[in-house]
């Protein structure tokens, strides 16, 4: 039994014309208009059971039937919008209907692929059929259409008030979805871009694919960009569809850095890659069979694997952003999951679901996959940031250590320059001085060999000072080593205990045993009467211990203590003696001098820091320094305002053995 007619009212109405229409598949493409409406009272014509007109993909020619009646008091106009803009042919007739049967089809529209744009009598993106009927007047309208890439239509009844007025409000909304994803990709692929992200620009370029896709499939593309090249629109959703999958592909191949970090994956990107530029290729000649769209579909569902697959390896391995990539990814599957129930259960879901769905999910899938960009950037930038900081402080590190170098060069050169200066004028100080000493030791030795103890004390001063002569005036000539033919390094040719002096210019100080009073009277001698002069007591204890030392670098150490305290002591008296401890010999200074804190004893035995008190700031380190070569222990105990002690600890007398 036929579906009662459809009341058509003449203002503001909208109908869904599916409940009322009866279809015939036409396997043949054979059949004409008037072969058709012969087939209209028959059972030829079936009741379509779903709520949407689908009958998936197919290479037939579908006939739809529907009884309508302008249920007015006056004639009226209305448009029949028909909703798939991709089909490939299409025809509308007007059936005039009355108890006697059917009148003569009316076309009312006619569509196919070799027919332009301009040729449409509306500039509107869908097909739409615009018809007439008098008061109480019923007709049929037959439809006749095919199409390669999808048979879903959707079939409506409006008023032209409300045509217009939804025509610019669908304009509105789908030209703001998709000013608003392409601006929002724009700006995103600018910055993304500006960071130097190669992931960025493939988004940008997936998002723009995908966009274009969107823009093609709603009838907009046609209209706008290839209104002259209605061949390439209807197949334009294959390869369209195509670079929209490669994009994606090398997006999330870019992203999680498949060649390095996923070798296995890598290779099923690469192989989807492939497939995509087949699919692309192949699409120019092979749109028109049967299995190329369920290939296309398969090419969907493997790049949408990949993109769920390369969200968990993204997630698993902490990646940053891999957690924002993942649920974009989910968001991919839905629109494809959608169409692929389409496909398996036509009818189930409008286009206008799919196309709204597709585009929300498109512009929830860029804002979240741009942030998984900027949040892998970030860690990016942060990680080059910090190498950065590592790189800048290790260079300054180098440039501060490059400086010291120079510095110290500078230093070093300088200093052996002065070195050199003050060593030549050591020297020919010394040359100068060796007469009028010559004729000091003839005179001291008309004395030397005065009986007793005396005499002893002279001998001693005088080899002692001719010693020190002899070693000061080695050390100032470059050449002077122990294997020169002239220095004397045979200890044994003097008997006398003070001989060893000479060896002085040896790198190694030669130890031998010798009463310390040699070393005690001597200075004793050289400062008692500097002490008087100054108002000072001054006193020698005397000793009979003997040590085990070098006598020339012990001899440096205790005069130059001695000189010190007589220096700065002001007042009060000075003590020089020696004491047993163990196994060594501690030779004392005491000086009742205005004393140091333990910081300026730590700054003094430093060279050429001075004290409190001025000076050169070389005496108490020199002295430091030769205890140390000598192997002596130099110790120094001060009270501010009281005085201090001075001391050098050297090993007791022991026996040498040849």
């Amino acid at each position: 039994m036929f579906n009662a007619p459809l009341k058509l009212q003449r203002t503001d109405y909208h109908a869904d014309l599916a409940p009322h229409l009866r279809y015939l598949i036409d396997g043949e493409r054979a059949l004409t208009p008037e072969e058709a409406i012969e087939r209209i009272p028959t059972d030829k014509f079936k009741p379509v059971a779903t709520s949407i007109v689908d009958f998936g993909f197919s290479k037939a020619r579908f006939w739809l039937w529907a009884e309508v009646e302008n249920a007015s008091k006056a004639p009226g106009t209305w448009n029949l919008v028909i909703g798939n803009p991709l089909s490939d042919d299409l025809s509308v007739f007007l059936v005039p209907t009355s108890g006697e049967g059917y009148g003569e089809p009316v076309e009312i529209l006619s569509h196919d692929l070799d027919e332009p744009f301009a040729a449409r009598e509306l500039a509107y993106r869908n097909f739409m059929a615009t018809f007439r009927l008098a008061p109480q007047q019923r007709a049929g309208l037959l439809i006749a259409y095919s199409s390669k890439a999808a048979t879903q239509q959707s079939l409506f009844i409006e008023s032209p008030d409300y045509f217009f007025a939804q025509v610019h409000q669908e304009d509105m909304h789908n030209f703001f979805v998709l000013s608003l994803l392409l601006g929002m990709t724009l700006v995103s692929v600018i910055y993304l871009t500006a960071l130097r992200s190669r992931a960025a620009l493939y988004y940008g370029l997936y998002i723009c694919a995908a966009a274009l896709y969107l823009f093609q499939t709603d009838g907009y593309a046609f209209q706008f960009l290839w209104p002259s090249w209605p061949g390439w629109n209807t197949m334009a959703v294959i390869p369209i569809g195509a670079v929209w999958a490669a994009a994606g592909l090398q997006f999330a191949r870019s992203f999680v850095n498949a060649p390095k970090n996923h070798p296995t994956l890598n290779k099923l990107f690469v192989a989807g890659l492939i497939g995509s530029a087949l699919m692309f290729v192949s699409s120019f000649w092979l749109f028109e069979t049967p299995w190329f769209t369920l290939i296309a579909l398969a090419l969907a569902v493997y790049c949408t694997s990949l993109y769920v697959t390369a969200g968990v390896a993204a997630v698993r391995r902490g990646q940053a952003g891999g957690r924002f990539f993942f649920a974009g990814s989910i968001i991919v599957v839905a629109p494809i999951l959608v169409g692929l129930v389409s496909y398996a259960l036509p009818g189930e879901f409008s286009q206008d679901m799919i196309g709204h769905g597709a585009r929300y999910a498109l512009v929830l899938e860029a804002t979240v996959f741009a942030l998984a960009i900027f949040t892998n950037l970030l860690d990016i930038r942060r990680e080059r940031d910090e190498a950065l900081r590592r790189e800048i402080a290790e260079t300054k590190e180098r440039l501060a250590a490059v400086e010291a170098l120079q510095e110290a060069k500078e230093k070093h050169a300088r200093a052996v320059q002065l070195a050199e200066r003050r060593r030549d004028q050591l020297a020919t100080t010394a040359h100068d001085i060796q007469q009028p000493l010559a004729a000091l030791r003839m005179a001291l030795r008309r004395v030397e060999n005065l009986p007793g103890l005396e005499g002893e004390k002279i001998a001693g001063s005088l080899s002692y000072l001719d010693q020190l002569i002899d070693r000061n005036l080695q050390q100032t000539r470059p050449s002077a080593t122990a294997d020169d033919p002239g220095q004397p390094n045979d200890l044994s040719e003097t008997d006398d205990h003070h001989a060893s002096f000479a060896a002085g210019a040896q790198d190694k100080p030669a130890a031998e045993n010798f009463p310390v009073s040699v070393v005690l009277d001597n200075v004793a001698r050289m400062f008692e009467a500097e002490a008087h002069e100054k108002g000072l007591g001054f006193r020698a204890v005397p000793s009979s211990l003997s040590v085990t030392a070098d006598p020339i670098g012990l001899m440096r150490i205790v005069s130059n203590l001695v000189s010190n305290a007589v220096k700065y002591t002001d007042r009060g008296r000075i003590l020089l003696g020696c004491r047993r401890s163990q196994d060594r010999i501690r030779i004392e200074v005491h000086d009742t001098g205005p004393g140091m804190a333990q910081e300026e004893i730590d700054r003094v035995l430093k060279p050429y820091e001075k004290g409190e008190t001025g000076g050169t700031g070389l005496g108490l380190a020199v002295v430091s320094r030769l205890a140390r070569e000598h192997g002596f222990v130099f110790d120094v105990t001060s009270t501010p305002g009281r005085g201090s002690v001075f001391s050098v600890s050297v090993p007791r007398r022991k026996t040498i053995r040849a």
